[in-house]
């Protein structure tokens, strides 16, 4: 979504306010750091989504007695991958509460991890239903109004007003009863810039509760899908992300390094790529093969085509891609790849074996890159936006920037071919990774775990 359609809608803002909540600035990281496919302006695919939503407000009920424990609400799954190790250490402490959207992945992914939670629409109500009926009528009315003068393209209006807004109020509405019955000690989210998390913090701190943001991705050169912080404490992986949070505003008493959760195994745990998975992909065990992390951003798909033009130029050397957690389809990279006449595997599943066995590993500005330089995995970053790095991968050393097309096969050869590439990557990744993690003691989690209860000590 364009900048432009969201300062324009902000003469507005008394109007696209809920709650003493503005619905164009809680959700504008959203709306114009992500990429809407075509899919969700589809009424069939809001029909059916709203139908699950319906089942799972049908099906679900929150038990009662939650009072005084540590709230985490999670709603995709690297926010699970860190917050899990902290859960499992606080045990009957923690109390989580989930959203899935038209799947059910974070769902699953608890379920792999053992967690229990509540989901967030069993936490509507009669009154809160009606709410939204009355908004959504209200902004079918201004919509209609809107699109007289002339000044707004129909289909991303109509996106708007009929189906996001809806459904922010549905949230705001959701959140405040959620703390309302829960009264928890405190509230922790993994990223207070997307449109729940800063909805969550925006409410508990109406309520007077105690908010505490953890760090779930790496920070990079593009602050701002992290930043403005509003929290009152935030657990950051290591000192790169507590100058960036400084730098843009962040005081330094709210800022604790604490190492990433999710790192605390990440080297221990045994991740074999079986032959059971390599039957499922149709993985070619004969062949090297590198690694593609996709990102839900507008320039993905170039930078596809113009890595299965490389490769086809490189014998005996395969493309695997794993797609993020936010993309529903394969089927767009399945094309590319037949259309390039590229042999590969697409698959949503196996990030980390697949990781293990790679031979390169590349992405845009991933936090799976830091993770493969932890895993001891040569890096190649590849940006074709005409943009600065989100992440300093390559401005460190840690990894191969490549930042036109045609340098992309000359990247893959040299990791692929030279040994001493490899190690003077090997080298600065070290560097990087300190910076970048703190410490990898396996203990970031009981870092954090020790700030709540540092927090919540007098409550």
């Amino acid at each position: 979504m364009e900048n432009k359609i969201l300062s324009d809608l902000n003469k507005h803002e008394k109007f696209l306010t809920y709650r003493n909540i503005p619905l164009i600035g809680t959700s504008k990281y959203e709306l114009t750091h992500t990429s809407q496919s075509g899919i969700v302006f589809s009424p069939v695919f809001n029909f059916l989504k709203q139908f699950k939503l319906l089942i799972r407000y049908k099906l679900y009920k929150p038990p009662i007695g939650n009072k005084g424990k540590i709230l985490f609400l999670v709603y995709t799954n690297s926010h699970i991958n860190t917050s899990a190790p902290i859960i499992k250490k606080m045990k009957e402490k923690a109390l989580v509460v989930k959203r899935d959207g038209f799947t059910n992945n974070v769902a699953e992914k608890l379920k792999q991890n053992n967690i229990g939670y509540n989901d967030i629409e069993s936490y509507l109500t009669k009154g809160s239903l009606k709410n939204i009926r009355k908004a959504k009528e209200s902004f079918k009315a201004k919509y209609k109004a809107l699109l007289k003068t002339g000044e707004f393209d129909r289909r991303k209006l109509k996106y708007l007003f009929l189906i996001y807004f809806p459904e922010m109020i549905r949230y705001i509405e959701i959140v405040n009863n959620i703390l309302s019955v829960e009264k928890p000690k405190l509230l922790a989210v993994m990223n207070e810039i997307t449109t729940l998390g800063n909805i969550a913090v925006h409410i508990a701190k109406q309520k007077g509760i105690k908010t505490l943001c953890i760090q779930h991705g790496a920070i990079g050169n593009d602050p701002g899908s992290f930043v403005p912080v509003s929290a009152d404490k935030v657990a950051v992986w290591g000192n790169s992300s507590k100058e960036i949070l400084m730098k843009e505003g962040t005081t330094e008493e709210r800022i604790v390094i604490t190492g990433a959760p999710q790192f605390d195994n990440l080297k221990s745990i045994n991740y074999n790529l079986t032959d059971e998975i390599i039957n499922e992909i149709y993985l070619d065990k004969s062949k090297k093969y590198v690694l593609l992390t996709s990102q839900n951003l507008p320039n993905m798909k170039e930078t596809v085509r113009h890595l299965c033009r490389a490769l086809k130029s490189i014998p005996n050397v395969q493309l695997v891609i794993k797609t993020h957690p936010a993309e529903y389809s394969t089927k767009k990279y399945k094309n590319i790849m037949k259309e390039f006449g590229i042999k590969g595997v697409v698959t949503k599943k196996y990030l980390y074996p697949l990781m293990k066995e790679c031979s390169v590993m590349i992405t845009i500005s991933s936090t799976t890159g830091l993770e493969a330089l932890i895993m001891g995995k040569p890096l190649i970053t590849i940006n074709l936006s005409g943009k600065p790095d989100v992440m300093p991968y390559a401005e460190s050393g840690a990894a191969i920037g490549i930042y036109k097309p045609e340098n992309i096969m000359p990247a893959l050869k040299s990791i692929l071919e030279d040994q001493a590439v490899r190690k003077k990557l090997a080298k600065k990744a070290k560097m990087f990774i300190y910076e970048q993690c703190y410490k990898l003691d396996g203990k970031a989690s009981e870092r954090i775990v020790n700030l709540i209860k540092e927090m919540t000590k007098n409550n």
